[in-house]
This record gives structure tokens, C-alpha cells and sequence, in this order.
């Protein structure tokens, strides 16, 4: 995708037309090269609508325009004979030579008299010529995922090769591929549908080319044990798959608790009826020994990388006394068997996953010889749970990384479609690669298709690290826009992707609640469903222009994932209403129910036009099976399962036919911000309703606007009985700057919507300078019903010459990503504009080498305050991040405020085995960290908050001061600008 071209489709000065051009290559080649030839072909043919014809000598062919010549050094003996004849006028490939997967390309003189010039494509070894191959596909304009995603490819009059020699070197990263994992129910049915009842030859082909496309090698195989028994083997499941794979050049790898080349289905089914346990003890180890030595001798005619290690059975930790030791005795058993059978141990590449437990093994003293490669992992939720030490990045095996794109496990599963962010993404795996995790990435992707793009993008990093950096991810997602649809929708589209990324930034769908998004505190649920609906339809204004060709690809992979997010978080919000307008007893309670459910049936009719599409029929059906409404909120600890079918719970109804209770009245008021006070219940001994007194007034407290924050708020009128409700604002005619609409209307009890009545400040010129005082609001109905609600006004001024942000509504909110470096921060710090919750990013220490602390200068944020209190409180929003650094880097940050200086201040602890630290359970789901602190502010006026972080990955997002105005909220209050301009809200 970002590779230099190498390819146009309009004539130039020494370009070389492509079309019908033979490809020749060495019979005596690798056969995953002969492989990726066949596939070329097929992909000129498609775009340039002739087929080339494959050569495999030029003795006795008819003169042709040009060749195509694709050959590996090693092998392809014409190469040789190009470079013998340009080797005075053209870059020889020497600089390939011996590389790891480089390739070359150029337009040189023909050795052979049937052409005068040659586009060559070489390889510095198999897998680096494929790829060369693979590019000139891309580049003419077949995607990677043309099958996967029924991408359309364009027809070219004529496609040409470009004038220069271009070299890609060795990739950024050794070993890069994919875990297919959890692939039940979505992936296995579909699998069986199309290609048996197995995941077979047939099945793995597709999965190896597009491997292949991605510039990716290596392979952890599907291994989903259960039903239907007795569950994957790779190895079993079809005889050839592991053949395959050789034959097309894909590195085959077991799972990090499937050791030796062995799927733990084939030792369930091998020992179903001996009683061997897999266990590592008296019993059961000689044949768990002659198990693993199965798996080595089978491997060993093929490329493999061997997993160490062990973990209990189904995925847990060993169940051993002393499982440090039990562990040594693994890992020496097992080298001794790699040495039986590969002569020595390390003459074949290994690994060993540091996953959970097996870290703190290692961390415990567990010696894994120096050529075995460390896999760190996540926290399966794609926080890296440990960086190498600079020591370790020196090992001869060096260090790799287990990244999850998904996960089935607590404290909740995710795995329906994508809900990763690039920005995150990009953050973790760049972090890691800064400190020496080069030699193998593997990325958890579960079904495959539903994780197309950040798949490609992280296959994109490790191919390249510099291919995108924090603040060019826009370009990827034009990049990916246009080699998929083209250009004419690229820039529209990839906006459209960059738009959902930051929406996924918030959190996960199947982490998502009723009670995530507040429908009550700072217009955060409508906020958020609005920018869902605005995505959705302009997505369905682009997949109408769309030519017919490209709809079943937009579909796919941009309008279904825009839909299914914003019916997704709708019905979550509208249900939250439901339940809220059932506590209020409003008429629309029942609506709303029927709005739920209505959404909830879009939301199947939806799965159903992807499994049974009106471009490609049956061909996708069920991959987006996998339920995901319905989790269990109720067990103590939460249950991270996936629910086995779609159910919404909790739906409240009013009976419609029934009136309120007199004191109660038929017209209710419910005011921005707040459920109300005993909303729906009342005692007629001593509760006067009418209006709301004493402790039940808070209820009828709208938000406080002011000159540095909002400039309108609501309250809702709605009916509650059987009755039409008129009603009317008592006059407020000495209040000019304060608008209210509408000031009367009528209420129909069968009206599908409240009356929402909207308070704004005219002009604030108009409201008295140092205005700070409550305007009551009555509103009256025709039927006697009246009830006041309470708008406080804030017009107080800060002092000429102040910059920095102004206390409003009782807090200040900062979006630090709104705040320009300065010249000296920027050497220290760097802006990550997409990642985080937030739409102006985020700030970090640079992608470099910590510095000293004490050399790191502060960040600074000045702050007006017209509250006095002590102590207030300061809130600081980090990106969720894992204490990675075990060289001593405090994962840490200093934060002060008039003159109190808090140094050092933790913001996770380290984490070992499976005791991640403490909060982990919500952060990890919340994607933030939270840190409180208090400071006394007892003076009102001007302070200034200082802040810098110790150590990269303690990014800070958000600072938030709380002088009693925060409200419940998940983003907590929105930030206003500073008062250089007019107060402008960003949620």
C-alpha cells in the first residue's frame, strides 16, 4: 500500500506497456514462486484483460513486445543472463543478495532475442520474490482481500512498469502473520459451508495467498477445541495443509499454549480413551514426551518455528506445585527432542510466549536459552503487558510480540466485528518496535474478514514501521480507501473510515452498556448517536453513487460496519432511555420500548443482507453470526461469555389507560441533567407537588450556563395520563436575554416525542456584567398543573490579560490535544492526534529514549476559577496503558499546583502473571485510566495545573478540576476553548 510505484496506467517516456506480455521463470524456481506467478497472471488478465502466457524458457518462442521475468536469486538462472548484459548500465541486485525477503525491481535490456526489454521482478530469496510479485498486483490494482471482501478490480486499456529500479529491503519485522482463534460459530460455519466439514487444503489456500498479499509468513493455525467434536487440527484436519503452507511459503507456528507442532484437538482425541492427562508429571510425561516428539519429526521438512513451553489444559495455568520448575524441565526435554531430530536445538527457530503466567515464570528465574525467541504479549486487550530490556533485545532469538484484535475472556469477550483503533494500534506496536521487538509479530485476529483493516494495517507496520506515524494515519485510511475502490470516492471514503476509527476510540461495542452513556449529563448519548447517524448517512449517500461493481465491497467493509455500530449504541441509548422515561412515568416510555425493539430487528435484517447479500448471495453467510446483545451484567465480577443469542432485557412500559395520581399531576417536567427526585413517586401526606419543594427542587436545577461554557440547556414537558396536556411559560417578559422555545404548545398523549423546550442566552452582552444568580421558570398547564424549574446564570468576567481556560458550570475541562506545544516541549513531547477518546488526541513523550526526568519540562495549563474550595479535585484521563518497562523507567508522572508538588505519582503498577493491576478490569473496558487528586483551591482566581509524564505510554488526554459541578458521566464534562475565542463545545 505504501510501497514506491513501480506501475501507470498512461504512457511515459521508457515505460514498459505490461499487457499480454509473457512472464518468464525458472522452471527449477521455489513452487510457492511458480505459485504467486499463476496468481500474477491471473491478476494482469483480470485488469489488463489478457492473460499472459508463462514461460519457462525463451528457446523457440515467437518475438514479443517485452517479458515479464519473475525469478528468486538463488534460483532463477535468468536473472543471471539480465545482469550479464546490463550490469554497465544498470544498479545490479547485489544489494538483495542474502537479505531476508527483499526484492528488486526494474526495466533492463533483454539478454534474449525474442524482446529488447524485460520488466524484472527478483527475489532475494522465496518469499522475497512473491512479494515482489505481489506488489506489481497491487499496484495494477488488485487487493490483498479481492476474494475476501468481493473488492471489484478496474479494467485497464494498459497497464505500464516505470522507468526505475526500485528495491524494497528486508521488512521491519522478521516473522509477521495471524492467529486464527475463537473462530466458532462465525468463521467454522461459514468454513463448512464453502469448503467442508473441516478447515482443509481448500480453506488454508485462501488464507496462504492472502497472507501473501499482506507481505505477511507465518501462520498460527485455527485450533478451536468443542464442538463440533473434536474440535481443529491443522495438522489432522487435512493431511496436505501443512505441505501447503511450505509449498506457498507460509511459516507454520503453534499457539502459545499448543507446544511442538501439536494441536491440543489431536491430543484430546489421541488419548480420549487412555486416560492420559495433559499434565507434566510421573504419569503422564513420557507420553506427553512421545506426543512432542511426534510434532517435531512431522515438522521437520517443513519451515516452522516450534513453541516451547506449556500451559495447562484448555488454555490455563499448570496445575503443578512448583510450576517454575516443572517448566525447566519442560523446555530441556523439549530441546533435547528438537536435537534428536533437527541434530541440534537451535537449528530450527523457536519461541517461547511469556503469555499470562508463563511472564512470570520467566521474570521469576526461568532460563529460555538464547536462541528461543520472546513472545511478550497484551493484555489481550491490546495493552503490551511488558517491553524487552535492553539486554533482551540482544538475544540471538530476539523478542516478538502476541497482539489481540480480539478475545474471548475476561472481563468481557470481544470478537463480533472490529472495534480496534489505529491510533492505538499504532501507539503499541511502534512503542514496542522502538524497543527491539522486531523478530516476530503475531496478530490475534479471530474470523479474519471482519477484521480486514486493522489487520492490514498492523501488517502494513510490520512490513514497514515508517509507513505511517502517529499523525499520517489519514493517509492510511485514503491509501486503503483508494486501493480498494479507487480514486474517485478515496478521499470521501477514507474520511468516512478516520470519522468511525474515533468513535471506535471510545469503547468497545460489546463493552457497551445501558448505563455507558449518560442520557442525562452533557448531551453525551445524543452527542455520540448523532455522530453515528451522520456517519450512516453519508454512507448511504456514498453507497448510492457507488458503480454496482464496487457495492458489495462498500458494503462489506464501510456502510455494514457504520450501520451496525450506530443501531448497536442506539439501542443501547434508546433502551437507557426507555428505562429512564419508565422511572419518570412519561408516555413515551412505551414509545421508546417499541423503539428498541424496532432497532433490534434492523439490527438482524442487517446481519442477514450481509449473509445473504443481493451482490455476492450465500457467499458470507454466517460471519457475522456471533451474537452480542445480551451479556451477563449481573453475576459479582461480571461473566466475560459471549451471549449464545441475542436478548435485550430490562424494557419498561406504562399503562397508558391510567392516569397519574392527582397530586402528581398529568403534566411532568424533566430537566437536562437529572433523573428528578422521586421521578414517578409520591405520598400525598408529604409530598406537595406542585410545584417541586425543598430536597425535591435539586431535581429541577438545570445546568449553569455561563459566558466562558454553554449558552443553552432543555427541559423536557411530557404527558403522564390519558389526558392532552396545554401548557404555557409564565411571562418573563424583564429577562430579555433569555430565549425559551417554545413558550406554549399542547401535548397529545399519543404524541411519539416530549416536548423538549430549549433555554438560551440571547447575546451576553445583553446579561449584567457579574451576573450570577438562578432565573425560575414556571410553566403552567390548562388543567392547574404548574412547576417551576431553576436555571442558574454565570456572568461573571475574568480579569483583562487572561489566557487559559475558565471555571463553567462548576469544573474546568481541558482536552490537553487542544493546547499547542511549545518550540522546547516539542523536543520532549509529542502530539498523537488519533488516539484516545477524545477528537483532539492526546500528548506523550516523544518516540525516543526517556530522558532524564528531571530534564522533562512541564506542561502548563492556566486555569481561572471563581469557585473557592478546599480541597477541589483534579482528574486526570490517561490512554489506558500497561506499566511495559522493567528497566527501572517509573511509569509514572508529576503533577503541582500552587506550590504543592506531587512527585512520582504512580499511574499502574507493574504487572505479573495474571495480577494486573488494580482497576484493570474497568480501565481496560473504559480505555482510560483515572487519577484523582486534591488540591486546595480556597482562593479563587488564576492557577496553573504543571504535569509531565516520566515515561512513554502515560499519555494524558483530558485534565479535569471539580468544584462540585461534574455530573455522572463516561467522558466526564466536555471542554470549552479558551477565552481567546468564544466557547466552543467538543465531546
Amino acid at each position: 500500500m505504501f510501497d514506491q510505484p513501480i506501475t501507470a496506467f498512461q504512457p511515459g517516456p521508457g515505460y514498459l506497456s505490461l499487457k499480454g506480455l509473457p512472464i518468464l521463470t525458472d522452471p527449477n524456481d521455489y513452487e510457492g514462486v511458480h505459485i504467486a506467478v499463476e496468481t500474477l497472471a491471473s491478476d494482469l488478465e483480470k485488469v489488463a484483460g489478457v492473460k499472459p502466457e508463462i514461460w519457462t524458457t525463451t528457446a523457440g518462442r515467437s518475438r514479443v513486445p517485452g517479458l515479464i521475468v519473475v525469478g528468486s536469486l538463488p534460483r532463477c538462472r535468468f536473472l543471471s543472463e539480465v545482469k550479464a548484459v546490463n550490469q554497465t548500465s544498470r544498479p545490479s541486485n547485489s544489494s538483495i543478495e542474502g537479505t531476508w525477503e527483499s526484492f528488486e525491481t526494474s526495466i533492463c535490456t533483454s539478454p534474449w532475442p525474442v524482446a529488447d526489454r524485460v520488466f524484472v521482478i527478483a527475489g532475494s530469496d522465496k518469499r522475497g520474490t512473491i512479494f515482489g510479485a505481489y506488489t506489481l498486483s497491487e499496484q495494477i490494482g488488485v487487493s490483498p482481500w479481492y476474494w475476501w471482501s468481493d473488492v471489484a478490480v478496474e479494467s485497464r486499456e494498459q497497464v505500464y512498469a516505470l522507468p526505475v529500479t526500485v528495491r524494497q529491503g528486508e521488512p521491519s519485522v522478521q516473522y509477521r502473520g495471524i492467529f486464527i482463534n475463537d473462530e466458532a460459530p462465525a468463521l467454522r460455519d461459514w468454513a463448512r459451508d464453502n469448503f467442508g466439514p473441516q478447515f482443509n487444503k481448500a480453506f488454508y489456500a485462501k488464507v496462504f495467498e492472502l497472507l501473501l498479499r499482506l507481505k505477511a509468513n507465518f501462520l498460527w493455525p485455527a485450533m478451536w477445541s468443542g464442538y463440533p467434536e473434536p474440535g481443529s487440527s491443522f495438522f489432522t484436519d487435512d493431511p496436505e495443509n501443512q505441505a501447503l503452507a511450505d509449498r506457498y511459503g507460509i511459516v507454520v507456528s503453534t499457539s502459545h499454549h499448543e507446544p511442538m507442532q501439536r494441536s491440543m484437538t489431536e491430543w484430546h482425541v489421541a488419548n480420549k480413551d487412555t486416560g492420559a492427562k495433559w499434565r507434566w508429571d510421573a504419569e503422564n510425561k513420557s507420553t506427553l514426551v512421545k506426543h512432542f516428539s511426534g510434532g517435531a519429526a512431522r515438522a521437520k521438512p517443513y519451515e516452522s518455528v516450534i513453541t516451547l513451553g506449556m500451559r495447562g489444559d484448555t488454555d490455563k495455568a499448570l496445575d503443578m506445585d512448583d510450576p517454575v520448575d516443572t517448566m525447566r524441565d519442560i523446555i530441556t526435554t523439549q530441546r533435547q527432542i528438537l536435537g534428536d531430530v533437527y541434530e541440534a536445538p537451535e537449528n530450527v527457530p523457536q519461541v517461547m510466549a511469556l503469555y499470562k503466567e508463563v511472564q512470570s515464570y520467566y521474570e521469576q528465574g526461568l532460563d529460555i536459552p538464547n536462541d528461543v525467541t520472546l513472545l511478550f504479549a497484551d493484555d489481550n486487550f491490546g495493552n503490551i503487558r511488558r517491553l524487552p530490556t535492553s539486554a533482551e533485545q540482544q538475544r540471538r532469538g530476539g523478542c516478538g510480540i502476541y497482539y489481540h484484535l480480539e478475545y474471548v475472556g475476561h472481563p468481557r469477550s470481544y470478537k463480533w466485528m472490529n472495534t480496534n483503533s489505529c491510533g492505538k494500534i499504532h501507539q503499541q506496536l511502534s512503542q514496542a518496535y522502538d524497543h527491539g521487538v522486531k523478530k516476530l509479530w503475531v496478530i490475534n485476529v479471530g474470523d479474519i474478514k471482519p477484521l480486514e483493516l486493522p489487520l492490514t494495517f498492523a501488517l502494513s507496520l510490520a512490513w514497514d514501521i515508517n509507513s505511517t506515524t502517529s499523525d499520517t494515519i489519514p493517509a492510511f485510511y485514503d491509501n486503503y480507501a483508494a486501493h480498494t475502490f479507487g480514486s474517485d470516492h478515496a478521499t470521501d471514503i477514507g474520511r468516512l473510515l478516520l470519522n468511525h476509527d474515533r468513535l471506535l476510540a471510545l469503547r468497545r461495542l460489546e463493552h457497551i452498556d445501558t448505563d455507558t452513556f449518560s442520557v442525562l449529563s452533557y448531551n453525551e448519548a445524543d452527542v455520540i448517536v448523532q455522530r453515528l447517524i451522520d456517519q450512516e448517512n453519508e454512507s448511504s449517500a456514498l453507497f448510492d453513487s457507488m458503480p454496482e461493481a464496487h457495492k458489495a465491497a462498500y458494503f462489506q467493509l464501510v456502510h455494514y460496519p457504520l450501520r451496525a455500530t450506530r443501531l448497536f449504541i442506539d439501542l443501547q441509548v434508546s433502551l437507557a432511555k426507555n428505562q429512564l422515561y419508565g422511572e419518570q412515568r412519561r408516555n413515551t416510555t412505551n414509545v421508546m420500548a417499541t423503539r428498541v425493539l424496532d432497532l433490534f430487528d434492523l439490527d438482524y435484517d442487517l446481519t442477514q443482507q450481509f449473509h445473504h447479500s443481493p451482490w455476492t448471495g450465500d457467499k458470507w453467510n454466517h460471519i457475522m453470526k456471533q451474537p452480542r446483545y445480551g451479556f451477563d451484567t449481573k453475576t459479582v465480577g461480571g461473566n466475560y461469555h459471549t451471549p449464545t443469542r441475542d436478548m435485550i432485557r430490562g424494557l419498561s412500559f406504562v399503562q397508558r389507560r391510567q392516569d397519574s395520581t392527582p397530586i402528581a399531576g398529568q403534566m411532568g417536567i424533566a430537566v437536562e441533567g437529572h433523573a428528578g427526585i422521586m421521578p414517578g413517586l409520591a405520598n400525598e401526606e408529604c409530598c406537595r407537588m406542585q410545584p417541586s419543594r425543598g430536597g425535591r427542587a435539586v431535581g429541577l436545577h438545570l445546568p449553569s450556563l455561563s459566558s466562558y461554557g454553554r449558552s443553552s440547556c432543555y427541559f423536557d414537558i411530557y404527558c403522564r395520563g390519558t389526558r392532552p396536556v396545554v401548557w404555557s411559560i409564565e411571562s418573563r417578559s424583564h429577562i430579555e436575554w433569555l430565549s425559551v422555545t417554545p413558550s406554549t404548545d399542547t401535548l397529545d398523549p399519543d404524541d411519539a416525542q416530549d416536548q423538549r423546550v430549549c433555554l438560551t442566552i440571547v447575546d451576553w452582552s445583553y446579561v449584567p456584567v457579574g451576573f450570577c444568580a438562578v432565573v425560575d421558570i414556571g410553566i403552567r398547564s390548562t388543567d392547574g398543573d404548574y412547576e417551576e424549574v431553576h436555571l442558574p446564570v454565570d456572568n461573571r468576567r475574568v480579569p483583562a490579560g487572561f489566557s487559559g481556560f475558565v471555571e463553567s458550570d462548576g469544573c474546568v475541562s481541558i482536552y490537553v490535544g487542544d493546547v499547542p506545544l511549545t518550540k522546547s516541549q516539542q523536543a520532549f513531547y509529542q502530539h498523537l492526534p488519533y488516539l484516545g477518546r477524545l477528537p483532539s488526541g492526546a500528548v506523550g513523550l516523544a518516540s525516543l529514549p526517556s530522558p532524564d526526568p528531571v530534564l522533562i519540562p512541564y506542561l502548563t495549563y492556566s486555569v481561572f476559577t471563581f469557585t473557592a474550595l478546599a480541597p477541589a479535585t483534579v482528574t486526570l484521563y490517561f490512554t489506558m496503558a500497561l506499566n511495559a518497562h522493567v528497566d527501572g523507567t517509573p511509569f509514572a508522572y508529576d503533577i503541582a499546583m500552587d506550590g504543592v508538588v506531587k512527585q512520582g505519582v504512580p499511574l499502574a503498577g507493574r504487572c505479573h502473571a495474571s495480577d494486573l493491576p488494580e482497576g484493570w478490569d474497568n480501565a481496560t473496558q473504559d480505555l482510560v485510566w483515572t487519577r484523582k487528586h486534591a488540591f486546595d483551591m480556597a482562593v479563587a482566581g488564576p492557577h496553573t495545573i504543571y504535569y509531565r509524564p516520566l515515561a512513554r505510554g502515560v499519555i494524558l488526554e483530558k485534565i479535569v478540576v471539580d468544584f462540585g459541578g461534574v455530573r455522572d458521566s463516561y467522558l466526564g464534562p466536555p471542554s470549552y476553548s479558551p477565552v481567546e475565542g468564544r466557547p466552543v463545545v467538543r465531546l
